[in-house]
């Protein structure tokens, strides 16, 4: 299953709240792992093999609008580049893949990374 069909299964996480955020370990490989949550359903989110990462508009209520794999030719893709650009690198690897946490409300996420993992409950 591609990155893109794992997000669509969730419906790219559309009004789920995102409560969690986790980071680690503090080597390469790096991951990021959100939680998420949906009424009485579960999920976790982790992006493998972090190399950038930037977090904005973090509140008390952070409802997703989308996750969304970017490719070049998206949109969005050149404002995500530039966000990662200003933010501090860590590794000296660049991650295959971009996406986008968009925000209904609260949080945003860029994150640069290599693979995808989903689990729910």
């Amino acid at each position: 299953m591609t990155i893109t069909e794992s997000l669509e299964k969730f419906g790219h996480f559309h009004d789920w709240y995102l409560d969690i955020v986790a980071t680690g370990p503090n080597r390469e490989p790096r991951t990021l792992t959100l939680g998420l949550y949906l009424d009485d359903k579960r999920a976790t989110v982790t992006f493998e093999g972090v190399t950038c990462v930037h977090l904005e508009n973090w509140g008390l209520l952070n409802i997703v609008y989308a996750i969304r794999l970017l490719r070049p030719d998206d949109a969005g893709y050149i404002r995500a580049r530039d966000i990662l650009a200003k933010t501090e690198r860590l590794s000296d690897l660049n991650g295959a893949n971009v996406a986008y946490m968009y925000a209904t409300l609260g949080a945003e996420i860029a994150v640069e990374f290599g693979s995808l993992r989903i689990e729910s409950t």
